[in-house]
């Protein structure tokens, strides 16, 4: 399925954290020389295992909804850790300013950019519903070349499947449904990005789903972006065409994360079982 345009994200009014995405320029700006690309630069390697969840590494949505597309308002009360060692993410039925549902999103305050982006989670399942690893980097400065983004979308309509995609200057289309070969909602697991200056590679529990490789006419992101974790409920004629129909079973919905990691480009791997061991 193909998925609708990104849609632009408002910013909290309280703290403008995330930058606005804008529409895709037209065409695509030539991948860059290795060596020269921003994501070179950013954030140092770290292991969350949500032991707490402090002010210092991440902020949490709160108050505000990303579009008309989104059913839910981001509510910190759907952030939870119920038990050391496990991030919660929720949706619920409970109402939260003009929408029906609250939901939740955190994401980084920096900003990362080359090298492995690392997540142990188990996802959300219902349809309408999309639980969410991904790097994002909106327009800076009204440049949309640095407009880039890399992600892991669980589609809670079929979670034995992974939607893999990513933007280049806001230009995107680039999505792939990728088999697991079990339940993603039922099952704790690894998956990991290798984000380097030539291609990009997408594993679940150390196996290669897919790679990209760079070439002058299909460049790769750039950009050093945040570290976006999300469970949220879409609607509109565009978004029910991706994610089915929004289907709520009576029951809050739940997306759990027990680590995220980030390994910067030529670092030693920062825990064990990580795929820059090998």
């Amino acid at each position: 399925m193909t998925r609708p345009p990104r849609p632009i994200r408002r910013a909290c009014l309280a703290t403008a954290l995330l930058l606005p995405v804008l529409p895709a320029a037209a065409g695509d700006e030539p991948a860059q020389p290795a060596g020269s690309a921003p994501a070179f630069r950013g954030g140092g390697s770290f292991v969350e295992t949500f032991t707490s969840l402090g002010d210092r590494r991440w902020y949490v949505s709160d108050g505000w909804v990303n579009g008309d597309h989104q059913r839910c308002t981001w509510s910190r009360q759907r952030v939870q850790i119920p038990a050391t060692g496990a991030l919660t993410l929720t949706l619920s039925d409970s109402p939260y300013k003009d929408r029906a549902f609250s939901c939740a999103e955190i994401q980084t305050k920096e900003r990362y950019g080359y090298g492995t982006y690392e997540v142990r989670m188990r996802a959300g399942a219902a349809s309408g519903l999309v639980s969410a690893f991904f790097t994002y980097n909106g327009a800076e400065d009204g440049d949309r070349r640095t407009n880039d983004e890399i992600d892991f979308e669980f589609l809670g309509k079929d979670t034995t499947g992974v939607q893999l995609n990513y933007f280049t200057g806001g230009t995107g289309q680039h999505e792939t449904i990728e088999a697991l070969g079990f339940d993603a909602s039922t099952t704790m697991a690894d998956y990991a990005l290798e984000w380097l200056p030539d291609r990009l590679r997408w594993s679940v529990n150390g196996r290669l789903l897919r790679e990209v490789r760079a070439a002058p006419d299909r460049p790769i992101p750039s950009h050093p972006g945040k570290i976006m974790l999300s469970i949220w409920m879409g609607q509109g004629d565009d978004f029910v065409s991706w994610l089915g129909p929004a289907s709520y079973p009576g029951r809050p919905i739940t997306a759990t994360f027990e680590r995220v990691a980030f390994t910067k480009l030529g670092d030693p791997c920062g825990f064990k079982g990580s795929i820059v061991c090998r």
